[in-house]
């Protein structure tokens, strides 16, 4: 039933919340993550989902193994399959029978104004806990991001897709973000790109925004999560995350440092007079041999 009972509200004291990721991303929470352009989100939400699916530690926290459901409407088929190799590289390579059992992979599977009815379909086979939208505008077939009425509109069909689940699965949605030109001093630079009602209608907006300072040599950047709006429960302070490759330079590890760490900045060239030497270039990365990408199959709704 819609209603809620005060008496056993007020009375109860066992905790409202389940935790997917503690203290991060909330049991039936829509939360959205923005950020400018190759700032990490996507392969930050690779592997969140690749963890959270076998149940493998990351980024300070630990997990028991959830369903998750990954659309990706946003990255070339190429893109997909490395940032999954890097993902489970760097994260010690979980076990994979777990990790095609629970997480599911939908690239390009939506289209158009039906998108509501193919992403139900996916959620009623899966049963996730965990749904990612990478990125919301293509994925919901958003034509105006700038109008209030169709951002609302995409909210609700989230909410009724929440509702297909029981419990409810988080929906963690990717858009991108916009320099706020007109933020006075001491105020938010950041918003998400177009209405106002995305960020209104969420339970929890975070931002990855890039480290200050010149690009990291070996072409990686450090950011940081940043909360903008937390209601009662999720990130409530910054995470700043760290990223390196393994030894190998087939896996990329997230890891989260307790202070700001600057991009680090890049040696100059000398000049033969001091007698000290640039540091060298980080060698090529060299994509694995075998293909690694779960599901090992793919299927359509009918």
């Amino acid at each position: 039933m819609p209603e809620l009972s005060i008496v056993d509200i007020l009375h109860g004291h066992e905790s409202p919340v389940e935790w997917l990721i503690p203290d991060f991303l909330p049991m039936g929470s829509l939360v959205m993550l923005g950020g400018e352009a190759c700032t990490g989100k996507s392969y930050l939400s690779y592997t969140l989902s690749l963890a959270l699916a076998t149940g493998t530690p990351v980024l300070g926290w630990d997990l028991s193994p959830r369903r998750v459901l990954y659309f990706d409407q946003e990255n070339s088929r190429a893109d997909c399959i490395q940032y999954l190799r890097w993902a489970w590289n760097g994260l010690g390579q979980p076990d994979i029978e777990l990790a095609d059992e629970n997480l599911r992979f939908v690239h390009f599977g939506l289209s158009g104004a039906a998108w509501p009815s193919q992403m139900a379909i996916y959620v009623n086979s899966h049963r996730p806990q965990l749904i990612v939208v990478d990125t919301t505008t293509p994925a919901c077939d958003i034509t105006d991001e700038n109008d209030n009425a169709e951002a609302s509109r995409t909210v609700l069909h989230f909410r009724q897709i929440q509702a297909l689940g029981s419990p409810q699965p988080t929906i963690l949605a990717l858009k991108h973000a916009r320099v706020n030109s007109q933020a006075v001093q001491g105020t938010r630079r950041y918003t998400l790109r177009g209405a106002k009602a995305w960020e209104g209608m969420a339970d929890s907006v975070i931002f990855q925004l890039r480290a200050p300072g010149h690009p990291r040599s070996d072409g990686l950047t450090n950011t940081r999560l940043e909360p903008a709006k937390t209601r009662a429960f999720g990130l409530r302070k910054s995470l700043y995350i760290e990223p390196t490759w393994t030894p190998d330079h087939e896996g990329l590890v997230l890891q989260q440092v307790t202070a700001p760490i600057p991009r680090r900045h890049r040696r100059k060239a000398s000049t033969g007079r001091s007698g000290a030497s640039a540091r060298p270039a980080a060698p090529p990365v060299e994509p694995p041999d075998k293909l690694i990408i779960f599901p090992n199959k793919t299927y359509d709704p009918e």
